[in-house]
């Protein structure tokens, strides 16, 4: 995130971690590579919006795997293993849950819960279902969840955006090439380094266009303009312009990292350029809009009620002061008093984390909370977590 722009936070109270159960469901390794990503990404975002109740993700690092985080009463219904059964998915025996499996979980499915209305760009997500097709400024926030025992700290940064459509004048053809090329429906422009670059939404990685030709290439699975819609809608809830198929331009695209395999993909889901940051005057503005949409998608966790502060905390980066030699009583004395006024501003367990545990418990015997002296830092950090989440 950059550091010029001011990050909310918002806390949610988790259910006991101990009342839910994690499943891995993986498909059979009889698809090639991109068939199976396909299914593992469409297949994850399906079970998502189809039940409340669960959060899941696709396992990182493995083609083919989803991660289910349900409670166990859930598990116990039978529906998952019928989801499994009909989707021909093999379900690994059910295990605890732990916060960093639940944080990637919880993750994945917010973000796929908030789509069109907020859409995956980069790390961005960007306001609006034709965003696609939108040159000027847009509302965007960058959302990070960080998850403990029992609290989840909900990250907004708000920012007006730009990321304008590609169009092929952008790769240096000449304009009557271009002219040509618009006019003749079997047309394949052949473009040249180094003005072949693009990012490829909604990664945002980068890649070569190697042609762009007004027919879907014989390499793509796709026959059709509606069947690129469809699977952009499944994977990502994307909405595709909505034009016909004579006026798609078609890009065959080159990444490296895979090898000689090309990719197609409409001109509209290409850039030229990454995303294009400005100065965000209406904070609140923005932060309201998201912020009721978020609301709307987490009011339950894995079917249980839970409760999000309804003002923002800000951290700051100027809560600890390193002590020097020579420093009197006093001068530490006003120091402490500082640490123990700021705690709140500091509202996330890794910043917290930073300060001293003598600051820690002199702000929790404040509020009348309890402290042990044999309490440890993880502790009086949850403690204030938790003090911080019902005030």
């Amino acid at each position: 995130m950059s550091g010029s722009v001011r990050q909310s936070l918002f806390f949610h109270n988790l259910p006991d971690l101990r009342s839910l159960c994690c499943v891995n469901m993986f498909f059979p390794k009889s698809f090639d590579e991109a068939e199976l990503t396909n299914k593992q990404v469409e297949t994850c975002r399906e079970l998502v919006l189809l039940h409340s109740d669960i959060v899941a993700s696709p396992v990182l690092g493995h083609f083919g795997g989803i991660t289910v985080i349900m409670t166990i009463a859930f598990y116990k219904s039978g529906i998952i293993q019928a989801f499994a059964q009909k989707h021909g998915l093999q379900l690994n025996p059910s295990q605890r849950v732990f916060p960093a499996i639940l944080q990637t979980c919880l993750s994945y499915s917010v973000t796929a819960r908030l789509a069109p209305k907020w859409n995956k760009a980069g790390q961005y997500l960007i306001a609006g279902k034709d965003f696609l097709s939108d040159s000027g400024k847009l509302n965007a926030v960058v959302l990070e969840l960080s998850i403990t025992e029992t609290q989840l700290c909900v990250s907004v940064e708000a920012n007006t955006v730009r990321l304008p459509p590609a169009v092929i004048k952008d790769f240096d053809i000449p304009a009557p090439v271009v002219k040509n090329f618009l006019h003749t429906n079997d047309a394949v422009l052949d473009t040249v380094m180094p003005n072949n670059w693009c990012h490829v939404l909604p990664s945002m990685k980068k890649g070569q266009i190697l042609s762009i030709s007004r027919r879907i290439p014989q390499e793509s699975p796709f026959q059709s303009y509606m069947e690129f819609q469809k699977h952009w809608n499944n994977m990502y809830g994307y909405q595709l312009p909505s034009v016909s198929q004579e006026e798609v331009v078609y890009c065959s695209v080159y990444f490296k990292p895979i090898g000689e395999k090309l990719f197609t993909y409409p001109l509209c889901c290409m850039r030229t350029q990454p995303v294009q940051c400005f100065p965000r005057v209406d904070l609140q503005g923005v932060l309201e809009s998201f912020f009721s949409d978020l609301q709307a998608g987490l009011e339950s966790v894995c079917g249980f009620s839970v409760w999000m502060t309804c003002k923002p905390c800000y951290y700051s980066y100027e809560l600890n002061r390193p002590d020097t030699q020579g420093d009197t009583f006093e001068s530490k004395r006003k120091r402490l008093k500082q640490s123990v006024q700021n705690v709140e501003v500091y509202a996330t367990s890794n910043q917290l984390s930073k300060v001293s545990s003598v600051a820690l418990q002199a702000w929790l015997k404040s509020r009348g909370i309890n402290v042990r002296s044999k309490d440890k830092k993880e502790e009086l950090v949850s403690k204030v977590m938790k003090c911080l989440s019902e005030t």
